[in-house]
């Protein structure tokens, strides 16, 4: 009796084994990411896409959802470009991902793709200020403000872009930084023909950095600021002083040319109006 009893308890055990094992190999969940892992090598990843989210969808919460999310987003961006799929799966791993610095990466990395492939700069802005709820150093900080700065300018909101350059240069940045926020401010003041101030900025950045003044052509943007506002003669010496390290020569030359033509047929430059 003991011994029949015994029997059907190692029967039954074997039968939920096999059951078991059955049912691990006929996952659906794994059944859709394996088919989506073969498709990519295939190099198919339009439809290696959609099973990545088959599997997320089965199961958002699963370790194997967490992969699907991470493959997903790594070729949908770099080899699909389907810009919209990766912001998905990055939003994923932002929510369900247990790596702290992953959630961090993922999130910015849907600021990024908004900002720069999609040009939708309202949505940048959201997801960049997302990141400043995040964990970051002073220079991160400074990255993400330069961006939702950015952002605001080439959406002419010019007060809001200035407010977020004002907060940057209130920070503890290294000189790089500030010198990309001093240019970005004199871009915005320029597109507002606030030439005065662009002037004086522009003065400053040379003065404390002559060697990126001069890659980036800060005393080109002076002069024009000059000729904006009819100060013929200054705009003339300052283009004097970089013709050499200026190419082609021949447009700074040229330039030179014309604002001797206007200076002579109008005399006596307007200046700034105060």
């Amino acid at each position: 009796m003991l011994d029949q009893t015994r029997s059907k308890e190692f029967l039954l055990r074997a039968l939920l084994a096999s059951v078991f094992f059955l049912s691990a190999c006929t996952n659906p969940q794994e059944k859709d990411f394996n088919t989506a892992a073969k498709l990519a090598e295939e190099k198919k990843y339009s439809e290696s896409i959609k099973y990545y989210e088959y599997v997320i969808k089965r199961d958002p919460d699963a370790d194997l959802a967490e992969a699907a999310a991470r493959d997903g987003a790594r070729i949908s961006f770099f080899d699909a470009k389907n810009f919209q799929k990766a912001i998905y799966f990055y939003k994923h791993l932002v929510v369900h991902s247990q790596q702290a610095e992953e959630r961090i990466k993922s999130q910015r990395a849907v600021a990024e793709i908004y900002f720069d492939q999609l040009q939708e700069y309202n949505n940048a802005i959201t997801e960049f200020s997302k990141l400043l709820q995040m964990p970051h150093s002073d220079h991160e900080l400074a990255e993400f403000k330069i961006s939702i700065a950015r952002a605001h300018y080439y959406l002419n909101n010019f007060f809001q872009a200035e407010s977020e350059i004002n907060e940057i240069l209130r920070l503890k940045i290294d000189e790089d930084m500030r010198f990309r926020s001093q240019i970005l401010l004199g871009d915005l003041l320029m597109a507002q023909k606030n030439y005065k101030r662009a002037v004086d900025l522009y003065k400053e950045v040379i003065k404390n950095h002559p060697e990126k003044s001069t890659s980036e052509n800060v005393a080109f943007a002076m002069a024009v600021c000059y000729e904006e506002t009819d100060q013929f003669k200054e705009a003339i010496q300052v283009l004097e002083s970089i013709k050499d390290k200026y190419q082609p020569r021949e447009y700074v030359e040229l330039r030179i040319k014309r604002l001797n033509s206007r200076l002579k047929n109008q005399p006596g430059a307007k200046g700034f109006r105060k």
